[in-house]
């Protein structure tokens, strides 16, 4: 803890602009070859968030400046296995300390928020299995039915997050933001319930297990994303909210036609970061250090070493249109667009569009046995985490599945691209040929 007490004080001062925050900290004990990188997620719903990767500097440490709009969680993610989430509110600096000697690896915070944010993130990875079994109906069950078992699994996961709160005198912050995580945890697994008709559809969503007026809510980052269910199917529901932060994450995730007015905003700043106009910023793979990869190209599967994947990829094929996923083995709905998606790429198999998939932060041995029930699609592995991390970063990569195009000169974009199971992709493709 002298450690801390002697590195933080220096990025705990206030930073002038209030709507960013600095994340600094270093890694410890790195092994030879580990992983020199971190990623610092903003978590912001908006397509203006920021996911930074980060390199770490001689004396292994970093210090970065990200955007935030407003108080939430984010995470810093060091190779595959250690998310931290941490809370900060705009103008915060926070320090983290990773000791990558240790199995598991070990992490401290300190800086703004410390008592809370070492607290919370010890906690917030405890917790956060004990959903993990929630099982819920189908998304067309009638309201009567499903929400009792949605409230039940709400209730089971809350009485264990009660006696772990008991047993390891967790502060009444700390438990507060552990109990909305459960509730909206539990409520991304019901993202697309329909019920039987639109009424009852909007009163799940609204169900007042949400309280969705309490600005605490928004503290932690998965809540968002109930408010974008909300507001795909009832975008008018924003204007219903009291003007607040609320309010503008609704704003932000509904899909409305019309874009609404910055004094719709309680924080006109937000407004100007997700609505201002900029040019699109291209797409930079040269920052991709070269390294090892693993191909699987037919039947056959090779090694790589010393090669950038996006680079080799469109040399290898070149003067052919590419059509690239970006995935993760432990993403569900990456499995699944790409299960669903096998008679468009062999309907297209004759033509000379190509079909690939990266895999990141991924396991080997899953994608083992995941890749030969994939047909008609060029494979690449990618075992090193601070080329996974930089991929990432080159690709603006927000969460997976990520979709690109390489069109005949190698140029790379992400811009209107239809996702694997996207009904518009085949015209998209044919459109290519």
């Amino acid at each position: 803890m002298v450690l801390f007490a002697t590195i933080s004080p220096a990025i705990t001062a206030k930073a002038a602009t209030v709507d960013s925050i600095t994340v600094a900290g270093r890694i410890i004990n790195i092994p030879p070859k580990g992983a020199r990188t971190i990623i610092i997620n903003e978590c912001d719903i908006s397509p203006k968030s920021e996911r930074r990767v980060v390199d770490l500097d001689s004396v292994v440490e970093f210090r970065e400046r990200i955007p935030l709009s407003f108080g939430h969680t984010f995470t810093l993610n060091y190779k595959r296995n250690l998310f931290v989430n941490a809370y900060a509110e705009p103008g915060d600096s926070i320090f983290i300390e990773i000791d990558a000697s240790k199995s598991p690896l070990e992490f401290h915070l300190s800086g703004d928020r410390a008592e809370l944010n070492e607290e919370y993130a010890h906690a917030f990875a405890d917790v956060t299995p004990f959903s993990y079994n929630v099982e819920l109906p189908a998304d067309t069950v009638a309201l009567a039915e499903y929400m009792p078992i949605f409230k039940a699994a709400i209730d089971s996961c809350r009485k264990l997050i009660d006696d772990y709160v008991a047993a390891n005198s967790i502060s009444p912050e700390t438990a507060r933001m552990l109990y909305n995580g459960n509730i909206y945890d539990i409520a991304n697994l019901a993202c697309s319930y329909r019920g039987k008709n639109p009424d009852e559809q909007l009163a799940f969503f609204t169900d007042q297990i949400f309280d969705l007026t309490n600005p605490d809510n928004a503290k932690v980052m998965i809540f968002p994303y109930h408010l974008s269910a909300l507001g795909r199917s009832f975008p008018e529901y924003a204007a219903r909210l009291p003007k607040g932060v609320i309010r503008d994450i609704m704003y932000v995730v509904s899909d409305s036609e019309t874009a609404p007015r910055r004094d719709d905003f309680s924080n006109p700043a937000y407004f100007d970061r997700v609505y201002g106009e900029e040019d699109p910023a291209e797409l930079d793979i040269s920052g991709i250090t070269d390294g090892n990869i693993c191909v699987l190209e037919g039947d056959s599967v090779i090694d790589l070493d010393r090669v950038n994947p996006i680079d080799w990829l469109s040399r290898r094929f070149s003067g052919r249109p590419i059509y690239l996923d970006v995935s993760a083995t432990w993403c569900g709905p990456c499995r699944e667009s790409i299960a669903i998606s096998e008679s468009i790429r062999d309907h297209f198999k004759h033509s000379d569009i190509l079909f690939a998939i990266i895999w990141l932060k991924s396991d080997m041995e899953a994608w083992t046995k995941l890749a030969p029930t994939i047909h008609n699609a060029v494979q690449i592995f990618i075992p090193d985490d601070d080329m996974a991390n930089r991929i990432m970063g080159a690709l603006k990569i927000h969460g997976f599945p990520s979709y690109y195009f390489i069109d005949r000169q190698g140029i790379i974009n992400s811009d209107g691209i239809p996702r694997f199971n996207s009904s518009a992709l085949a015209d998209f493709l044919k459109s290519k040929i």
